[in-house]
């Protein structure tokens, strides 16, 4: 029954990553393009893009790229969690027998243990700082970016578009993406000192760099739209871009069309991340929850 759930699964992904991979152009269009607010020649110029056009760049390279990227990756993350899940639950029963515990048990469970990670904390700060860091901040930052991107680009909310909901999520944006370049600046300088008791792999740091790459590579998309632009009330919302492109407004570059191939790297890593997760140990963001909250289940535990 597991296996026939599992393959089911595979199957109705891999068909929805294949009719985004086919349908690429409905979501790359011109028009889209322009919707998005990209129409502006004044900034884009068109000999730097691939092609000599900016807008046959932006649908027929970057756009393309990135559903056809993201169908691939996303499919290879949900074939690996879904593996992670059927191995695990080979060894158990119900994640969550709800019927045997206390809601009031299951909160308390789920918030400190599974959220604030209360244990972690008891033996050591430092790894509590980098996991709260990395796995919530970044957690919380793709639920933002989805916010911003459902809301702006999807259903066209004025709200987030030209008002304060848009303002805030910018900001939250570059809060959490200090936090995680806090996190993983503090686990780089970490693992660089040899403890007899501390064994860092190879796919440990290869994780933390893919994830710091993410947030760096972030804030500069940020500060090369910055760059080109006047500096206006909305702009200091975007702190850590502004900073930056106060910076790079000092040195006659095209930064718009470097932001094109910034772009296109930055997906690339998300991608990547996204689909490195579940053979890495940032699984466990995903596993730790369930695993503390099925043990919560449990009478003895």
């Amino acid at each position: 029954m597991r296996r026939s759930w599992i393959r089911l699964s595979l199957a109705v992904l891999l068909i929805g990553g294949l009719f985004l991979m086919l349908n690429a152009q409905a979501f790359a269009s011109e028009p889209y393009v322009k919707q998005t607010k990209k129409d502006c020649m004044k900034c884009h110029v068109d000999k730097y893009y691939p092609g000599k056009d900016f807008f046959k760049a932006e649908t027929k390279t970057k756009w393309h790229y990135h559903w056809w990227a993201f169908s691939l990756f996303l499919f290879v993350f949900s074939a690996g969690v879904l593996g992670k899940v059927y191995v695990w639950s080979m060894g158990h029963g119900k994640v969550l027998p709800i019927d045997e515990v206390g809601q009031k048990r299951m909160v308390n469970f789920l918030f400190f243990e599974a959220i604030l990670q209360r244990k972690l904390f008891k033996e050591s700060r430092l790894r509590w700082f980098i996991y709260l860091s990395e796995s919530f901040g970044f957690m919380a930052l793709f639920f933002v970016f989805l916010v911003f991107v459902f809301t702006r680009l999807v259903f066209k909310i004025d709200f987030f578009m030209s008002g304060a909901g848009g303002l805030i999520l910018e900001f939250l944006m570059d809060l959490l993406g200090l936090l995680i370049l806090s996190g993983t600046i503090t686990s780089f300088i970490r693992r660089s000192i040899k403890r007899p008791n501390m064994i860092t792999e190879r796919e440990d740091l290869m994780a933390v760099l893919l994830l710091f790459l993410i947030v760096l590579t972030g804030f500069l998309l940020e500060a090369f739209r910055l760059a080109v632009l006047p500096v206006t009330f909305e702009s200091y919302f975007s702190f850590v871009g502004l900073a930056l492109a106060s910076l790079f407004r000092q040195i006659p570059l095209a930064w718009t069309d470097i932001h094109f191939y910034t772009w296109i790297v930055h997906a690339t890593i998300v991608f990547i991340f996204l689909a490195y997760i579940p053979f890495s140990k940032f699984i466990h963001f995903i596993a730790c929850p369930v695993t503390i909250l099925a043990s919560s289940s449990d009478p003895q535990g």
